[in-house]
């Protein structure tokens, strides 16, 4: 089977997702380290522009968004599944609402206490993502205790849920909705003294969290991202499959823009070969990788005519 490639940096909340999904499964795959900001020149030619972390790679396959991303691992490993209750939709819901409001919240505090030390250029390169000017750290660190009293409000939910002694927040498994709902905690937990010490009200959100790290990351190695590109232009696109009957998709074989929903500027262009109804697949021709297959998810992306 083609190596899994993951394409993400240390740092990145959305890419310890994957890669604690990636510990779970127990998988062995590919490690390729990308910069934090842009420009991206190595990650470019296979994601067409795509600038988000992290993304993950299988031959001249290429999937973004870990919605997407966590759909192909369980679809490739379905065990452990990501459902252990069966609850898909529930996970899936909750999902949402962690990438969302309870992401939101976790980076605003996370950012009021260590904005005077993040570069310029981080900033700089977030506002522009979202078309906007960047924030300056003191108005950033100033209002830390509106965030801070934002983000105690959230974390007390997930607090209360686990109060009645579940491992884990849908029962005695592990499954999606941990994994979601992990990561930005995660982050405010390796985010200083100060981020971390937000925690400390909250043990059954810190004993939920260390059972997921113990959980480790899987078995990465090492791969330099030029080798990556070889692997790309050595590799044919898998067949995708057959596509869901979908009137308000885009057609196959029409030419398209890919564009994140929330404002991020760069779209990808491509020629529709799959759609279902939660993933478009789109085929690019780039000359330092040849033919490749963008995956993307439907929900939060923006599909439309080139």
């Amino acid at each position: 089977m083609t190596d899994l490639i993951l394409h993400h940096y240390d740092g990145s909340p959305f890419a310890h997702k994957i890669r604690a999904i990636l510990g779970f499964k127990g998988l062995a795959w590919r490690s390729v380290k990308i910069p934090m900001i842009m420009p991206k020149p190595d990650l470019m030619p296979l994601s067409g522009g795509y600038r988000r972390t992290p993304v993950m790679q299988a031959g001249a396959d290429i999937w973004h968004d870990t919605q997407l991303i966590a759909a192909e691992l369980e679809r490739r490993h379905p065990a452990p599944t990501l459902y252990p209750q069966g609850g898909e939709g529930l996970a899936h819901a909750l999902t949402f609402w962690a990438d969302g409001e309870l992401f939101g919240a976790t980076t605003g505090a996370a950012f009021a206490h260590i904005a005077d030390r993040m570069p310029p250029e981080f900033f700089a390169d977030r506002a522009a993502m979202r078309g906007q000017e960047p924030a300056p750290p003191e108005k950033i660190m100033a209002a830390a205790p509106r965030l801070v009293a934002e983000l105690d409000r959230t974390m007390h939910l997930v607090e209360g849920w686990l109060a009645d002694g579940r491992p884990f927040l849908l029962g005695d498994a592990a499954g999606l909705a941990d994994f979601s709902i992990f990561h930005p905690f995660w982050m405010l937990n390796r985010a200083g003294r100060k981020n971390a010490a937000l925690l400390e009200p909250c043990p059954n959100i810190r004993g939920w969290l260390e059972r997921i790290e113990a959980m480790g990351t899987g078995s990465p190695a090492g791969m330099d991202s030029k080798e990556a590109l070889d692997a790309a232009k050595a590799a044919d696109p898998v067949d995708p499959g057959e596509s869901e009957p979908d009137a308000a998709g885009p057609a196959l074989g029409q030419t398209v823009s890919v564009l994140a929903a929330d404002k991020v500027p760069e779209a990808v262009i491509g020629e529709v070969v799959a759609v279902r109804r939660n993933e478009v697949v789109i085929r690019r021709e780039d000359a330092r990788v040849g033919t490749v297959h963008n995956h993307f998810p439907r929900f939060g992306y923006i599909v439309r005519p080139a």
